[in-house]
């Protein structure tokens, strides 16, 4: 007979009355993670009261340098309120657990090494845990706690775009009602555990549970069986990093706690099951998610309800151009609809597949992880995956978008659009580069040349896409599968959007849109604030300073620009390098040493600052060798009147007319760029004079609006009664286009 779920009620008439609240121990078992732990460590020390409660660190086995130094450190600091238990051998995460406890006398809180608490968090935990008798166990709300994550139920989250752990913690306290929510089970990120109740039922089960992962589920089965009861604490939020405290192990400690949770209560599945259907803490989730959410304005007829993105990143993890163009667009669509990204996250500390969910700015993002390091060339060159793809397919199916917007499928698979018009979704296919057509995405090669097209054999050579033997076959192979595997994709697209002529010329003759492709030609906007003011003086006699902003990678042209400052005297003119050096180490190497003493690197920089980089520049430099299929930094530049000196390639000749806000030049040429930079530092006056040209450029809200006439358009073609497909041009007015 199938196990029926237990109520999780609790029955207060059968366990003992409650003695008066008194001091906490504090329960962290430490096992290696260095790092995390010290932010977990530095959180708890500024959050409780050591003074009243006190802090128990038990080291499993012996642990790394740092932890040991830091332990060491606090050990020095404190007479009072901490006590240090240490194993000369490694016994596990449950043998740590309870060593802890079995030195307390008193209500214990386990916590995880790699979580960070917020102000007041043992006071609200203590609060809950007696507002009633029968309560055993309370959890507090975290980001990665299955049943008590939040934003979103049984994921684990990112923190909300914006916010930090403080900041949220105070968020979530001042949304709750206090309403203790019943759990079937407590969830051992962060549990305060009554002594009453370790006292009568035990402590946690060493031999099925003794590496740790469902020993506090089981321990809270025990309780409910005992009449007690397990509760949320909705005022309180603890962020966990997920998954380091484990690692790599994780999978395999989950499969088997589901054993031996199956073996010892049989009833412990249903009893889940039962609360995921019923769901009773949704209410107070819609308190917090409801301050987080931009309010929702009113869209035109026509207009689809939900829309959901696929890209193949999200800022502030991918700061690169598609990424953050998919960003503003999903953010600004936010206030008129239900909008979803789907999108790609590397973290090796995670495996593949792992899914992360952010809300930013009310968007739902979907972070799956991929970091490249699968054996299946299939999977890993974004061909076909069998898991992501029915992790797509039950997001479609929850979410039920009423168009699918594809910016990139790299990292992702070509077989997800399929999945979207298998389901009779409509789909806007959004061409941001080459990579379609070209693995490397811009029609560079290995040789640092352009090609003139792709090939099975050419860009085998250029590119493996596996080392599996018989390698030289198999990769011809790889690109035959890969050229059919994104045919299939843009033959389900509705409709193409591109940024630029260019980018729509070179993939018609490429074959990547064919003659009946309904092409909207679209250059984008950019969401940058009102100029509203002139580009302040330059000082007399500093030396002129040219930026480079954008992916250290040899497509983008670093190494062009160092080498047009090679002989330039650094007092005169100065290259400053925005990007991050730790993508190719090499390279960046390479191109500091072509460079000398006029370059330099400054890394990475936060969203937001681009204006105040930018208006730190006396001209911008974009030496791009490899297509560009827009160039949003050199609008972003020109929006601000800085000066752009371009590559003439791909879409950055669409950028000015010749002379009006900058120059051309060819990026196989570094003499050419360093006569340029000669030729201002001689006569500066020409920056001023350039920047007074600069032309207007668009606002993100008018492409915005650009990108809905689109969606209207393949809407309406789905209706019973087509319309006139038509074409977008840069000032908006529309003219037909051959095949539409």
């Amino acid at each position: 007979m199938r196990p029926q779920p237990l109520s999780w009620a609790g029955e207060p008439s059968r366990v003992p009355p409650d003695v008066p609240a008194g001091a906490v121990d504090v329960i962290i078992p430490v096992a290696g993670a260095a790092e995390a732990f010290s932010r977990c460590l530095a959180s708890v020390l500024a959050g409780t009261d050591l003074e009243h409660h006190r802090l128990v660190l038990v080291l499993d086995g012996p642990q790394p340098e740092a932890t040991e130094a830091l332990v060491s450190r606090i050990e020095g600091e404190r007479t009072d309120g901490l006590l240090v238990l240490r194993a000369p051998e490694r016994r596990g995460f449950v043998a740590s657990v309870n060593q802890g406890m079995a030195a307390s006398q008193r209500d214990v809180i386990l916590l995880n090494s790699d979580t960070q608490v917020t102000a007041g968090w043992v006071r609200k935990l203590q609060e809950a845990a007696y507002s009633a008798s029968e309560i055993a166990t309370v959890t507090p709300f975290s980001n990665s706690a299955t049943i008590c994550s939040l934003p979103r139920f049984v994921e684990t989250n990112a923190l909300p775009a914006g916010q930090t752990v403080e900041s949220f913690g105070r968020l979530v306290e001042a949304r709750s009602r206090r309403a203790y929510p019943r759990l079937p089970t407590g969830v051992g990120v962060c549990l305060y555990v009554k002594r009453k109740a370790l006292d009568q039922l035990g402590l946690f089960d060493t031999k099925s549970f003794g590496e740790g992962y469902g020993e506090e589920s089981e321990f809270c089965m025990r309780a409910l069986k005992a009449g007690y009861a397990h509760v949320l604490d909705d005022a309180t939020f603890i962020f966990h990093e997920g998954q380091r405290s484990f690692g790599s192990s994780r999978g395999r400690r989950v499969d088997a706690a589901h054993r031996a949770m199956r073996r010892l209560h049989p009833e412990y599945l249903a009893t889940v099951a039962a609360f995921l259907r019923e769901d009773p803490i949704r209410p107070l989730r819609q308190r917090v998610l409801a301050e987080l959410r931009p309010a929702r304005r009113e869209q035109p007829p026509g207009r689809p309800e939900r829309v959901l993105h696929l890209v193949h990143g999200w800022p502030p993890w991918s700061p690169a151009g598609t990424e953050m163009y998919a960003a503003w667009l999903a953010r600004r669509q936010a206030v008129h609809r239900e909008v979803a990204v789907y999108a790609r996250i590397a973290d090796p500390q995670r495996a593949k597949g792992d899914a992360v969910e952010l809300l930013d700015a009310g968007v739902r993002v979907r972070l799956l992880v991929n970091n490249f390091t699968q054996r299946d060339p299939l999977s890993r060159n974004a061909l076909r995956d069998a898991a992501l793809c029915a992790d797509f397919a039950r997001l479609l199916d929850a979410f039920r978008p009423h168009l699918l917007h594809v910016h990139h499928l790299a990292g992702h698979a070509a077989s997800l659009v399929g999945a979207a018009a298998e389901r009779g979704i409509p789909i806007v296919f959004q061409l941001q580069d080459w990579w379609l057509a070209c693995a490397r995405a811009n029609l560079l090669d290995a040789g640092r040349r352009l090609c003139s097209g792709p090939s099975p054999g050419k860009c085998a050579a250029c590119l493996p896409l596996t080392g599996l033997p018989p390698a030289p076959l198999l990769n011809r192979l790889l690109y035959v599968l890969r050229r059919r595997a994104m045919r299939r994709a843009l033959d389900a697209a509705d409709a193409f959007v591109l940024g630029s002529e260019a980018l729509h010329q070179s993939a018609r003759r490429l074959g990547i849109l064919q003659p009946a492709d309904r092409v909207y030609v679209i250059p984008y906007g950019v969401e940058v604030a009102p100029r509203t003011r002139e580009r302040p003086a330059r000082e007399p006699g500093a030396p002129l300073r040219f930026g480079f902003i954008g992916a250290l990678l040899p497509h983008k042209g670093a190494h062009v620009a160092a080498a047009a400052f090679a002989g330039i005297d650094p007092a005169r003119a100065r290259l400053i390098l925005w990007g991050d050096p730790a993508i190719d180490p090499a390279y960046t190497r390479e191109v500091l040493a072509a460079g000398g003493a006029a370059v330099e690197l400054r890394g990475r920089f936060a969203e937001g600052q681009a204006e105040a980089v930018l208006g730190g520049l006396d001209a911008l430099l974009v030496p791009s060798p490899g297509l560009e299929s827009f160039g949003l930094v050199a609008r972003e530049a020109l929006h601000q009147g800085l000066p752009v000196l371009a590559s003439h390639r791909g879409a950055l000749a669409e950028l000015f007319a010749e002379g009006e806000a900058g120059a051309l030049f060819d990026p196989d040429d570094p003499a050419a760029l360093t006569s340029w930079i000669e030729r201002l530092i001689a006569d500066p006056g020409q920056l001023d004079r350039w920047s007074a040209q600069a032309p207007p450029v668009k606002g993100f809200a008018v492409h915005a609006e650009e990108i809905e006439t689109v969606y209207e358009r393949v809407l309406a073609r789905r209706a019973p009664t087509p319309r006139l497909d038509q074409t977008l041009t840069e000032t908006g007015p529309l003219r037909r286009r051959r095949g539409a």
